[in-house]
């Protein structure tokens, strides 16, 4: 798990530092490590998972959930064999953002059901964390002034990540105090500034959805919403303090440019065009990982979509669509309510972020064979964990209350 982690995210920076004097990526020019470390990320993602379906992981999940995994594996195989020439079934192509693996990748999620690895997970995306948020910097200061790119910059890269290494990093940091708080905050502070330097609405609103996720989530663990606040009004003292001092410098420009963009309509085009070209029939089972729609106003020919929702039925239809979202965001879901603490509240806070993110609400966070989509699998799998671990405490309650009797006891008519 920590080699494919560790690998995709070697994969990304690589991607993110490949990019030219505009800053954006080239993906047709990436170099050799860029494939190395995709390769080795998807191999030991498929081990480690297959290695937890070995141990019996499974059992930590529904039976809706086996259904939605047999589902999606049969779809992605199926449209891979359709789809591809033999020649692209032995080539990087299968690997892509489209590819079978996007959905085979999901098997990640079994290693997240183990309570123990994670003693190794937390640590890790933490110091991933810290290390891209100090790249983003370096790529901020680089490009020197505020400006929207238009495409996957290199700062774009490490905004992603940041959001969902960095979003773990704060949230599973409530019940800490002091100097402690505001490290584990630095991504997330990274995150807001590098969204308003490129002027993106999406990332700088997730970004402050997460400040007052931490405010909640702390105010529960210390029973206390007084001092939450005051932790949040010392944070937001710091990033006030730190815009200043950047304002004149790398922040310039940066306000003024997102509060123009701000009553821009940069989607309904999107979805015009892409309604126009795509009848709802094409989503009742999808186009397939080679599928495009045209977008003349663009691109041409085009195989991404900001709702990745949409994309999802685009890609594989219903049966994807709703393979996906039982796997992932159910078990998040049907834990509303259930006030998990600490580092469980922090997994269900973020699998339910990145649903919200799935809306449109972000850009280049769609399912993908990438570290984002991994992480997000981990941290389902730790929700699965703590639905299995409230299930069995609730029965171990129905026995001590003699609501339900062991297998070897002997029933009540008996004893009498």
């Amino acid at each position: 798990m920590a080699v494919g982690l560790t690998a995709s995210w070697i994969a990304s920076v690589v991607q993110a530092e490949s990019a030219g004097p505009d800053f954006l990526v080239n993906f047709s020019a990436l170099p050799p490590l860029y494939y190395y470390s995709h390769g080795l990320e998807i191999l030991a993602v498929m081990a480690s998972g297959l290695l937890a379906a070995s141990r019996g992981r499974f059992r930590f999940l529904g039976f809706w959930q086996h259904i939605a995994f047999l589902v999606l594996f049969l779809t992605a195989a199926v449209w891979a064999v359709a789809s591809y020439t033999f020649e692209e079934l032995h080539s990087p192509l299968i690997f892509g953002a489209t590819g079978p693996f996007v959905w085979f990748s999901l098997i990640f999620v079994l290693p997240g059901t183990d309570r123990r690895v994670w003693s190794v997970i937390d640590p890790l995306i933490r110091i991933l964390s810290f290390a891209t948020a100090a790249l983003a910097v370096r790529s901020v200061v680089r490009i020197g002034e505020s400006q929207y790119l238009v495409g996957l910059a290199t700062p774009t890269v490490y905004t992603v990540l940041m959001m969902w290494l960095g979003g773990w990093t704060l949230l599973s940091a409530t019940r800490l105090r002091g100097w402690r708080v505001a490290a584990r905050a630095l991504p997330v502070l990274v995150l807001m500034m590098t969204a308003l330097f490129l002027q993106i609405r999406s990332w700088t609103i997730l970004a402050l959805l997460m400040g007052a996720a931490f405010v909640i989530l702390r105010s529960r663990e210390h029973g206390s919403v007084l001092g939450a606040m005051r932790t949040f009004l010392v944070v937001f003292l710091i990033v006030l303090a730190l815009a200043g001092a950047l304002y004149n410098t790398v922040l310039k420009n940066a306000i003024g440019g997102l509060a123009e963009r701000a009553g821009d309509d940069t989607r309904s085009n999107q979805y015009v065009a892409f309604f126009s070209d795509v009848p709802i029939s094409d989503l009742l089972l999808g186009r397939g990982p080679k599928g495009t729609w045209y977008w003349s106003a663009f691109f041409g020919d085009y195989q991404s979509f900001d709702n990745g929702y949409i994309w999802m039925l685009f890609i594989g239809g219903l049966p994807t669509l709703i393979s996906y979202a039982a796997i992932v965001l159910c078990p998040a879901i049907c834990l509303l309510g259930k006030n998990p603490r600490g580092q469980d509240a922090a997994a269900v806070c973020m699998v339910l972020f990145w649903g919200l993110a799935q809306t449109g609400l972000s850009t280049f966070s769609n399912p993908n064979a990438g570290l984002p989509s991994y992480v997000v699998s981990l941290y389902a799998g730790r929700c699965y964990l703590i639905l299995a671990e409230k299930a069995a405490l609730r029965a171990q309650r129905r026995i001590r209350r003699g609501r339900l009797l062991p297998s070897w006891a002997p029933s009540r008519q008996a004893a009498h």
